[in-house]
């Protein structure tokens, strides 16, 4: 997630990615019923993926050299606590995943908590994360196809990700998912091209990426999609439907001020009343 926006790589997932997530458990201690405390070895980005650093930054909170995979996992954690809809840390599928905690918290775990991730604000999962991140997916959009038209401006090889820039201060970034490897698109980069796949959106409504299945030259028919997609932000119906503390149902009052042997007409007009 925290270098392709993306928490599902499709495909082959890279060597370089593929040793920046591994974590292996050296041991186990406990303190009676209350706690257990597993403990991990992982390394930092810059001993395993040293690579990923040598070119252009895509984004400005993206992971440093010194972070490992709890770094990035506590934070995005620590913004879906904060319900921040604008964040770059988790998308769709990650919401789902710390869904899947819910599980684990009927079973005997309250908490589970990380003490030595290098965060200003601990993180840690818990019942009200995993109702933060239901929270969110349920305002998240739904993915749809967009295009989108702008300078190729920066190529991650290893990663295959893409920086667009339509516009001055308005940039997109893109996962490549073609059927051609990334690096035979090197003949696009810094030129005005065309990119189609799936949009993928923020709780905000705002795009957090393209999965990109397409790409060609521009031409100025094209200029019409010289700016970021946005989607219409999905509503929250449980929300919605959810009473305020002294407000009544309106079944409930429908009941309440109803006879139960009324004529149709007289039914009609009660029902008129309440409108």
């Amino acid at each position: 997630m925290g270098f392709l926006h993306s928490s599902r790589p499709r495909g082959r997932i890279s060597g370089l990615l593929r040793r920046a997530a591994e974590a292996r458990l050296i041991g186990i201690d406990g303190e009676g019923d209350h706690a257990t405390w597993l403990q991990f070895e992982v390394p930092p980005f810059h001993s395993v993926a040293s690579d990923l650093f040598r070119q252009p930054l895509l984004w400005d909170d993206g992971p440093q050299p010194e972070d490992t995979a709890f770094e990035l996992f506590g934070a995005a954690l620590n913004d879906v606590a904060a319900r921040k809809k604008e964040s770059n840390r988790y998308d769709p599928a990650l919401l789902q995943g710390i869904r899947r905690y819910r599980a684990t918290l009927r079973r005997g775990v309250t908490r589970i908590w990380m003490p030595d991730v290098k965060l200003a604000t601990p993180s840690s999962v818990d019942e009200e994360i995993v109702n933060a991140a239901s929270e969110l997916s349920a305002t998240t959009p739904e993915p749809r196809r967009v295009r989108i038209a702008g300078r190729l401006d920066v190529m991650g090889a290893s990663e295959a990700v893409l920086k667009i820039d339509l516009r001055p201060g308005e940039s997109v970034t893109a996962v490549w998912e073609g059927d051609v490897p990334v690096d035979e698109l090197r003949d696009l980069f810094n030129r005005d091209v065309a990119l189609e796949g799936i949009g993928v959106f923020r709780p905000s409504g705002s795009l957090l990426r393209v999965d990109a299945t397409a790409i060609r030259l521009a031409s100025s028919q094209d200029d019409f999609f010289r700016q970021v997609p946005r989607a219409t932000p999905a509503r929250d119906y449980k929300k919605a439907l959810r009473l305020r503390q002294t407000e009544g149902s309106v079944y409930a009052r429908i009941l309440g001020r109803i006879p139960s042997e009324e004529t149709d007409d007289e039914f009609a007009a009660a029902v008129d009343a309440l409108s």
